[in-house]
Order: structure tokens, then C-alpha cells, then sequence
């Protein structure tokens, strides 16, 4: 009992003094730990070799159990050192490595990323490179394969205090991950993302490595992609399209923008929402992968053949290399519009839109006159005409007054059904004075009130200038008239009579 109680304390002051060793060789460079590792493995298997000897001569009686104790310890120590120098060298458990993160799209539009992780460990290769074994001392079979690897992708947004899950599924995991080998795990993307963070659940602990997503090869050099695909614009109006162009794999940097198969009566043009520039082409500097454009499309003022109100026009946004531009040209030469197919073939970055293009209502009160003169005790008839000057069929129109003080009106007719587009309807308003009015200038106003396709119609008032004047009073001035010509004879008579004194 006495002398393995002597053992058991060598081994602990012995492990101790390794103990004490290892800050001094924190500081050294991993070849210079593989050389001790080495030496360490050497002088254990000697010491070993003397160990067995002297524990063959023990057993025959050969030696003294002082000697075979100082083997014995030698042994003990040298197996120490080994695992110490081992510790040290090995340093922490062998680690996986986020060896590529690669996003792409499908053929629906769907975004992926495709993280590739790697389980390797330097440290173990050199161990096996230079036969350096510790089964019986130190296992390391448990870090030849590492079980239950979950993976999830984050992100964090402008003004979030937390990254948030944006992968679907919310998290993969791996069964087993063997030493020197690499898995793939496949995510589509919840959120437009152009980097993440990869979050990596193993061995109790987790690792989180920040990424910028590669740009895997994809069925289109550029997408594009927007989310007001489908728009209703009023005709004489601008109808604008954010769009969203991302560049993945290829070796081109500049690209073409153009429109196929919209009217040549629509107008259009591509440009930048911060500098309002007019681009006819784009270029992918190094390092930027996406960009933000505007497509403004200039309706017409009428419909016609080729733009029909309700009727929804198609179209494709392209953004296209040479030889791309070049493809979509000569399909153009054999045909005026192109197909689904025909840019599936070009291989093209494009995104189908839709216009719809809605007529406008526009209602106008035109008038001979709007200037009337009457008397004292008169009325003021006039006509006016409603007229449908837009592009879109009125409804309900409603001609009415805003009358002075106790003035009224007699509007025939004061309500039409309907006024097809360019059509016109004869008004007859009769504005009808108090019995008492007064002198002066009065202004009634004819306004209107409409809809089309179930929205209100704004109109301009018409504003009708009225000037009162009083009635003529012809027995004054007929009294007037025959004092007038009195005085005249009287002052004649008196002439005559003077000359003839």
C-alpha cells in the first residue's frame, strides 16, 4: 500500500510540474510544439522499453524494488510529458469551416444559398503524417467525425438589435460529419440578402462566421426583378416601375437595358432614382453585384389599335450583353414580338411586366357668352354645352347652380345619363332674379358633377357675369322731353320779339 501510494504521488507532483510548463510554451510556434510532441513520444517509448525490462527482472527476482521504482517513475514521467506536449499541440478541439456560401435563383425567381461546410484538422493529419499515436493514453477517435452539425442562416437589418432567421428552413442538420470532408446544406432564402451570418450548433458550442454570399451560376447573368410587376395607368399619365437588377456569375460587366414588345406609342426610359440620369446602359464596377433602377413608361393622350383601355399590355424588361442584344435583334427581324421561349433562349436578364391602361374622365362646359346685360324685372336664358373631353365614358353628369341670394335657376335638362367619349349635350339654364333685386353686377356659377369608371370627375366651374340695370321710365322722360322743346320755342318767341323792336 505504502509504495502505490509512493507512485500515485510521483505521477501527481509530476503532472504537476507539466502543468506549470505549459504557459512557458504557449509562446512557441506549432512546429516547434510538433518537435517537442515528437520528442516526448520518443523518450515515452523508451522509457517504456526500460519499464518492461526492469519489470521482467522483478518478477525473476533480479532487481530491487528501489531501482524498479525509479524505472518505474522515469516511465510515469514520460508518459506525462507526452500527454502534456500532446495538449499543447492540439490546442482546442478540431473545428468546421465555412468553406463557400453561394447564392442563386431559379427558374421561378427563387433565391437560394448553398453553404458548403468543411470538417478538418491540421493537427490530427500531422499526427497521422508522422505516426504519432495516443490510444492508450489520449483517444482522439471521438474527433474523427463529429455527430448532429445544425446549421441556420441570419441576418440583421438596418435598426434591429437581433439578427433574425432568414432561411427556410429555419435550420438543417447533419448527421455526421467524418474528418476531412465537406456537406452541403441548401436554403432558400426568406429575405434578398447579400450577406449573412452562418450559424453553426455542434459539440455544445456554437460558431457563427460572417459571410458575403459568392453569386452562383444562374440561368441569367442579371435578374431583374420588380415589385409593382403590374400597374394601371390613366392615358396622358407616367406609369414607373422599380426594378431590382442583381449580377451573378459571368464575365461581363456592362449590359444593354431595353423594352420588348410595348407599343411604339408608349414612350419610355430607364434612369437612376438618386440621380434621376437617363441610362441606356449599365455597367457592374468590381465589388458591387446589384443596383436599383426606375422604368418610366409616357402613355399616350388617346387609345388606339395598339393601347386599349382595360385591356393589359405585356412586356419584358431585358438587360442583355453584346452578343445577348444581338440575339434579340435578329428575333425582332423575323417577328414583331418576341416570346417566353424566345427569352429563355437568349439567356438574358429580364422580368415580364404588365400595363394597364385606364381612359381618363374630363368633362368641359363651354358657353357663347358668359356676359349678360338685363333690367330690372328681366330673366337671363342661355345654353351651354356639356362635353366629354377625355377618354373614358362619363356617367350621371349633374349640371347644377351656385346661385346669389334668392336667384334661381331652371337647368333642362340637369341630369344626363351618360356621354360617350367626344359627344356633346345642349344645357339650356334659365337664371331667374328676385322682383327685387338690386342694381348692380351678380355672378351665378354653373358647375358639374360626373364619374367614370366609378371614380369621381373633377371640372371647372363656369362663372357667368350679370349686370342689373334699372328699368326705363318713359313718362319722365317723355315730361323731360316736352319741357325741353317748351323752353326751346319759349326762348325762341322771345328772340323773335326782341328783333322786332
Amino acid at each position: 500500500m505504502k509504495k502505490f501510494t509512493t507512485i500515485i504521488l510521483a505521477i501527481l507532483v509530476l503532472a504537476g510540474a507539466a502543468l506549470t510548463q505549459v504557459p512557458a510554451q504557449e509562446g512557441q510556434s506549432q512546429t516547434m510544439k510538433l518537435l517537442t510532441l515528437k520528442k516526448a513520444q520518443l523518450q515515452k517509448e523508451k522509457t517504456k522499453g526500460d519499464f518492461d525490462r526492469s519489470l521482467k527482472l522483478k518478477e525473476q527476482g533480479l532487481t530491487s524494488e528501489q531501482e524498479f521504482a525509479m524505472v518505474q517513475t522515469s516511465y510515469l514521467q514520460a508518459q506525462v510529458d507526452f500527454q502534456q506536449a500532446l495538449i499543447n499541440f492540439m490546442g482546442s478541439e478540431a473545428r468546421i469551416n465555412v468553406a463557400s456560401a453561394v447564392k442563386y435563383q431559379d427558374a421561378g425567381g427563387k433565391k437560394f444559398v448553398r453553404v458548403t461546410l468543411r470538417y478538418s484538422s491540421k493537427e490530427l493529419k500531422q499526427l497521422e503524417n508522422l505516426n504519432i499515436k495516443a490510444d492508450d493514453l489520449f483517444p482522439l477517435d471521438f474527433m474523427k467525425e463529429i455527430k448532429d452539425v445544425s446549421v441556420s442562416l441570419k441576418s440583421r437589418g438596418a435598426g434591429e438589435a437581433e439578427s433574425k432567421i432568414v432561411s427556410d428552413p429555419y435550420e438543417k442538420t447533419i448527421a455526421g460529419l467524418p474528418l476531412e470532408s465537406q456537406r452541403d446544406v441548401t436554403f432558400q432564402l426568406l429575405k434578398d440578402v447579400e450577406n449573412l451570418d452562418v450559424s453553426i450548433f455542434y459539440s455544445g458550442k456554437t460558431e457563427t462566421t460572417s459571410v458575403y454570399l459568392q453569386k452562383g451560376v444562374s440561368a441569367n447573368i442579371v435578374t431583374i426583378n420588380s415589385a409593382q410587376f403590374s400597374q394601371e395607368a390613366d392615358l396622358e399619365s407616367t406609369a414607373t416601375f422599380d426594378l431590382s437588377l442583381e449580377k451573378f456569375s459571368g464575365e461581363a460587366n456592362v449590359f444593354k437595358l431595353d423594352i420588348a414588345n410595348l407599343p411604339h406609342v408608349i414612350n419610355y426610359e430607364f434612369s437612376d432614382p438618386t440621380t434621376n440620369a437617363r441610362l441606356s446602359q449599365i455597367k457592374f464596377t468590381e465589388g458591387v453585384t446589384s443596383m436599383k433602377l426606375q422604368l418610366k413608361l409616357y402613355l399616350p393622350k388617346n387609345a388606339d389599335a395598339q393601347v386599349i383601355i382595360d385591356k393589359p399590355i405585356a412586356f419584358f424588361a431585358l438587360a442583355m450583353d453584346n452578343d445577348q442584344a444581338a440575339g434579340l435583334q435578329s428575333i425582332l427581324a423575323k417577328k414583331p414580338e418576341i416570346g417566353p421561349k424566345d427569352i429563355e433562349a437568349l439567356k438574358a436578364g429580364s422580368v415580364r411586366l404588365e400595363l394597364l391602361p385606364r381612359g381618363v374622365g374630363k368633362v368641359e362646359v363651354q358657353a357663347v357668352n358668359l356676359y349678360h346685360e338685363i333690367k330690372v324685372g328681366e330673366n337671363v336664358e342661355m345654353e351651354v354645352r356639356v362635353r366629354n373631353a377625355g377618354t373614358r365614358k362619363l356617367n350621371n353628369i349633374r349640371v347644377f347652380s351656385d346661385l346669389p341670394l334668392n336667384w334661381r335657376a331652371d337647368i333642362q335638362p340637369d341630369l344626363i345619363a351618360s356621354l360617350e367619349q367626344n359627344k356633346e349635350q345642349v344645357v339650356t339654364i334659365k337664371f331667374q332674379p328676385p322682383a327685387d333685386v338690386a342694381v348692380g353686377d351678380y355672378e351665378p356659377k354653373i358647375k358639374t358633377e360626373c364619374s367614370a369608371d366609378n371614380r369621381k370627375v373633377e371640372s371647372e366651374d363656369k362663372i357667368v357675369r350679370i349686370h342689373v340695370a334699372a328699368k326705363t321710365n318713359f313718362i319722365g322722360i317723355g315730361l323731360l322731353v316736352l319741357l325741353l322743346v317748351g323752353l326751346l320755342v319759349g326762348i325762341v318767341v322771345f328772340g323773335i320779339k326782341l328783333t322786332r323792336r
